[in-house]
């Protein structure tokens, strides 16, 4: 049996001569060749190995790239792909501090006229000796053979702004289904299996949201815990972040202790430790640990796998905490901070932008304020991350502007239309924001637009067009979010309405779709709609909505109401979480 398994890339970045200095991980394209004659390009790209599941054989790999800027196509161009020998941190990385890189060339290409659609270069013996473990997998370098005549080529990286265009291997694995064997078929308890195989299997589970069964896998690696091993290091920071997860914070702080007396100098565990502090409410512990990993700065290269946390990310830690307590000029120290080192601290505009809205500053000095933080000349994608930030904070009048003003500059994709359409959704506007959603054809966007377009038609009150594209979304996948939209229409037209589910366990697969749509509804109708719409509350069997309620009031800041279902959910249901005690510490403080 044959399966295709496609895996996008963890992380890349573009490098440039004439910058050497200069950063580019989070840019939507990546370059390679000569521009103009003074700057020789190169890029970086890292690929997690999947999980290759059962008996069977590699048939081929191909990295495929999606080129979008081909100068010069008239010409013949080759190119070059290298293995680097050291990994590479994404928003660090530049031209001056590359990494090295392996003398062989594992594989050439070449390039003509292709633009607009897929190069495919066949990659095999590389991903062979990544998987064998012939060779550590640092990830590979891609370079013109001839940097002072070839012309630039540029592709998308996995920062553009539509996913399916990301760079990407596919892997074409033959299983041999007479001979299966896959890791998890065998018991976890069996000391013959190589730990590193239940780490890798652990990671899969994790990735599919399936913490628990991780836990397993992780657990059954750690009984074999070798420190000198590779993946050893890793296999901790899984651990913690899984036990962060299933909110067992205790026991991913012992994960760390035990961590730290193998690797004195792992300032990443530090940072961990800092946040489960935090979340468990300890702050004079969490603002002892970002100030610890300030001290300590990024972990050695062997033991780097998170970005920033030495540095503008400890920062923003700390001004995070300082914002919790409304001190909000330490708050905006520690932000200002993070942006001295990394300008694209995108996390640390997002708080300033909330401090200067809780020193209820006037809206046009704020703009001020954070635009100066881009210098004087503002890009297209620069305008788009202003847009992200006013409409995180619900400012979607201004998020819709800076959305235009970016359109004006570089060429719209999907996420923009559907970032147009969400903020003309929340502003009542229902029929443009259907326009914009419309204009999404295709992608991995296409089926959310889709639905929006549903609530539009539904909020409009035309509820035989909301039926016909109902209509449209009848593949089985769809139908859990079909039948909760379904219940919506209903319900807002007054009609009666059968229960989805009266299972516990299979109501869980609606809920969130509920309360996504509720998340939207409370700010983008009446009152009296949303009223009408939290009777989907009562069509599924589930212990958590009152919960899930009490957050949804919290976080627009309707503390009178939040009070009132946090103590609904634990009288009646026993439920509360740390996530949620701390809320109703917080909404307590404020109607007090």
């Amino acid at each position: 049996m044959i399966e295709i398994i496609e895996q996008r890339s963890f992380k890349d970045a573009a490098i440039n001569s004439s910058m050497p200095y200069e950063n580019y991980g989070d840019y939507y394209a990546l370059f390679v060749g000569k521009y103009m004659n003074h700057s020789i390009y190169r890029s970086l790209l890292h690929f997690d190995l999947p999980v290759l599941e059962g008996k069977g054989k590699i048939r081929k790999v191909e990295l495929h790239l999606y080129i979008v800027r081909n100068n010069e196509s008239s010409c013949k161009k080759e190119f070059q792909i290298y293995r680097m020998t050291k990994g590479f941190g994404e928003n660090n990385v530049n031209y001056a501090n590359q990494p090295a890189v392996h003398e062989e060339v594992y594989q050439s290409f070449i390039i003509n006229e292709e633009v607009n659609t897929y190069v495919k270069v066949d990659i095999t013996k590389l991903f062979n000796d990544w998987y064998s473990r012939k060779y550590p997998n640092h990830g590979l370098l891609i370079k013109a053979s001839d940097e002072n005549i070839t012309p630039l080529v540029a592709y998308y990286s996995k920062d553009n702004d539509d996913e399916i265009y990301m760079p990407k291997l596919q892997i074409d694995f033959e299983k041999f289904e007479q001979e299966e064997y896959a890791v998890e078929a065998k018991s976890i308890k069996n000391k013959n299996i190589n730990p590193e195989n239940l780490y890798i299997m652990g990671n899969k589970y994790f990735e599919d949201g399936d913490y628990k069964k991780a836990y397993e896998y992780y657990g059954g690696s750690f009984e074999k815990f070798i420190p000198k091993r590779g993946y050893s290091p890793k296999l901790l920071l899984q651990m913690v972040k899984n036990l962060d997860q299933l909110e067992r914070y205790d026991e991913g702080l012992e994960i760390i202790e035990e961590g730290i007396k193998h690797y004195p100098d792992f300032t990443d565990l530090f940072f961990l430790r800092a946040t489960l502090y935090y979340k468990q409410n300890k702050i004079f512990l969490a603002i002892k640990e970002f100030e610890k990993c300030l001290d300590m700065g990024e972990s050695p290269v062997h033991l780097n796998f998170m970005e920033g946390i030495g540095s503008f990310k400890a920062y923003h830690g700390l001004a995070q905490i300082y914002y919790e307590f409304e001190d909000y000029d330490k708050a905006y120290y520690y932000c200002k901070k993070a942006l001295q080192i990394n300008p694209k601290c995108i996390d640390a505009l997002h708080t300033i932008m909330k401090i200067l809205l809780n020193q209820q500053r006037d809206i046009n000095d704020i703009k001020e304020k954070l635009e100066s933080f881009f210098g004087t000349n503002i890009d297209g994608k620069e305008y788009m991350i202003l847009a992200d930030v006013y409409f995180e904070q619900k400012k979607h009048q201004i998020a819709y502007e800076y959305l235009i003003k970016a359109e004006e500059i570089i060429q719209v994709s999907s996420k923009e239309f559907y970032k147009k359409g969400m903020c003309l959704l929340f502003l009542k506007k229902y029929k443009e924001a259907y326009k914009n959603f419309e204009k999404i054809k295709k992608g991995e966007l296409y089926e959310k637009a889709l639905y929006k377009m549903i609530l539009c038609e539904i909020l409009s009150g035309n509820m035989y067009n909301a039926t016909t594209l109902l209509n449209r979304v009848r593949d089985p996948e769809n139908n859990n979010k079909r039948k909760v939209y379904y219940a919506l229409k209903n319900l807002l037209e007054d009609r009666n309405c059968d229960s989805i589910s009266d299972d516990k366990i299979e109501s869980k697969q609606f809920i969130d779709t509920i309360f996504e749509l509720l998340e939207i509804i409370i700010e983008a109708a009446s009152p009296e709609i949303f009223e009408k719409s939290l009777q989907l509350l009562n069509v599924i069997e589930n212990d958590e909505v009152l919960l899930r309620l009490a957050k949804l009031y919290y976080e627009h800041r309707l503390y009178n109401m939040a009070y009132g279902e946090f103590v609904r959910a634990i009288k009646i249901f026993d439920k509360i979480d740390f996530e949620g005690l701390n809320m109703l510490t917080k909404t307590f403080k404020k109607i007090k």
